[in-house]
């Protein structure tokens, strides 16, 4: 056999021998793979959990889990990762990796459902002293998952954008008999700049023409600054549309003076998903115009465990007096906003699926 077809076959044999070397021998020259894949499961079911939130410490970067429950991430340069997975409803976990110790079981993060201990006793807020440790408890886990499922629909209009067509319902209230006419309009918004940033005690912007009062975005509720200037008090479980629910109550810090948000937030006590909103702005200057304000807001879950804005409704008083002095709280305007449908731009999310277990 000649020389060269000697040195060839050689060749083509240490390929094949190289290739039947278990994976783990593939690396030994100093070749480490360059990402790895996390998998976030259910600690009970073992089932995988979508849309979880796994978040680089290190970096910042955030990845959402898809429908296997999985994400990838690339490794640092020094071959460590520090990981915080987090779903709502879930206890959070945080986990340090190494890349030459990263074993299926190393990757694999199983959360824990979250489970409200009820106190008796009364309950208490981030604003008042109290010995009552176990209500306080509460209070904070609640706030955490109430947080947790603002930020995870700040992420999820960041990872999946869209443009929500919404239909804007306006009546003008006569001082008396019922309403005659209802203004419809239909509108577009996209889903990154139809929220506005949140001012402590600079909610309402007052003009010449009047006023501008922003209702309150799930976003807010997200926000490190909102909760920096409000009390919270958890007031226990209670039944909600035939569904157990926890109420968050929160209202402005008393050294707020301006115009900011009271109000609850309802979450389902077993998923700790956002059900309900209901608000009212206090510290209004009734001189300047508008004299009340409140309303509530619904949600929707397009995609595994991300609550969206459905519908929200609101009524506002500027009259000083009314005429019928049998209906005292008959307000001025009524208005409501409710999503008809979603178009995403890029990439669609996973979807809700019925999965029996």
């Amino acid at each position: 056999m000649p020389r060269h077809a000697r040195s060839a076959l050689a060749a083509a044999l240490f390929l094949v021998a190289l290739l039947r070397l278990p994976s783990a021998l593939l690396y030994s020259a100093g070749r480490q793979p360059s990402t790895v894949t996390i998998n976030v499961i259910d600690a009970g079911g073992r089932y995988p959990l979508v849309n979880a939130d796994v978040t680089d410490l290190a970096t910042g970067q955030h990845r959402f889990t898809n429908e296997l429950g999985q994400a990838r991430l690339p490794w640092a340069s020094d071959g460590q990762l520090r990981l915080r997975i987090r779903e709502v409803g879930y206890k959070p976990v945080t986990r340090t990796l190494k890349r030459d110790a990263a074993s299926a079981e190393a990757t694999t993060f199983a959360l824990s459902k979250v489970a409200y201990v009820i106190s008796p006793v009364k309950a208490t807020s981030h604003c008042v002293t109290t010995d009552d440790s176990a209500s306080l408890a509460l209070s904070v886990s609640v706030l955490d998952q109430l947080k947790q499922g603002a930020e995870k629909y700040n992420e999820f209009r960041r990872l999946y954008p869209f443009t929500a067509s919404v239909e804007r319902r306006t009546a003008l209230v006569p001082e008396k008999g019922p309403v005659k006419r209802i203004l419809r309009e239909k509108e577009e918004f996209k889903s990154e700049n139809w929220e506005e940033p949140y001012r402590p005690g600079d909610i309402v912007e007052y003009s010449r023409d009047g006023f501008k009062a922003p209702i309150l975005f799930l976003s807010t509720l997200g926000d490190s600054v909102f909760w920096e200037n409000h009390c919270f008090i958890a007031r226990g479980i209670e039944s909600f549309r035939d569904q157990r629910a926890v109420r968050l109550e929160f209202s402005p810090i008393p050294s707020l003076r301006g115009p900011d948000w009271t109000g609850s937030a309802m979450l389902d006590s077993a998923t700790s998903q956002l059900v309900r909103v209901e608000f009212r702005l206090a510290n209004l200057n009734p001189d300047k115009g508008l004299r009340r304000l409140e309303g509530y807001q619904t949600f929707r879950s397009p995609s595994p465990f991300v609550m969206i804005p459905d519908t929200v409704a609101a009524i506002w008083w500027t009259r000083e007096k009314w005429i019928d002095d049998r209906n005292p709280d008959r307000p001025d305007v009524a208005q409501s906003l409710r999503i008809d449908s979603l178009q995403y731009r890029r990439a669609k999310p996973p979807a809700n699926q019925i999965i029996i277990r």
